[in-house]
């Protein structure tokens, strides 16, 4: 009895052949899940400038733009600053302002021309180490444009927040959980 038990082999028959190959296919998901989920992924962070405490974030790639508009707390015209994301760097590439005034440039180094509805600096490409926006009032009305998307400011931050943003990784399962999108 116990040679006869021996000679069959139960893997030819098909009994535990499936739970095996059902076992390692779920297996390499969840391993695969796994490291999607925990792969870091580039974002645009807003963070409190004095807690650094987080606020929101964009997932951005290597030569996204975003622009900030404000009205100018003094003029009262509006002001675009526009950047571009080059590594982890955040790189200042023009200005439109409609008029001059306090804060305001009335000249510059930069390439500059007048134009349709206002001012233009450009050719500026600089780095800038902290980019840090005190949010004004809703008149002041700072908002983050990215992806024909407008952002304000105020919808995450407070009135005279400190607003610094930066380029950082970040787990893409807190991205999801924070920002509740998977890409």
């Amino acid at each position: 009895m116990r040679k006869e038990l021996s000679n069959r082999s139960w893997k030819d028959k098909g009994i535990g052949t499936i739970s095996n190959t059902l076992s390692l296919f779920i297996i390499t998901i969840m391993i695969l899940a796994l490291l999607f989920f925990l792969y870091p992924i580039k974002t645009l962070q807003a963070t409190d400038f004095q807690t650094g405490n987080y606020l929101k974030s964009w997932r951005v790639r290597n030569r996204d733009t975003f622009g900030i508009e404000y009205i100018h707390s003094v003029e009262k015209s509006p002001v675009l600053e526009n950047y571009i994301i080059d590594g982890k760097d955040i790189i200042l590439l023009d200005t439109y302002f409609q008029s001059f005034g306090a804060g305001l440039p009335a000249t510059t180094p930069y390439s500059f021309e007048k134009t349709e509805k206002g001012f233009r600096v450009y050719d500026i490409n600089e780095e800038m180490e902290d980019l840090v926006y005190r949010v004004g009032s809703a008149e002041r009305n700072h908002r983050l444009i990215f992806k024909n998307k407008e952002y304000k400011l105020l919808d995450f931050s407070e009135h005279k927040m400190g607003v610094k943003l930066s380029v950082k990784n970040m787990i893409r399962l807190s991205y999801i959980v924070k920002e509740g999108g998977l890409f």
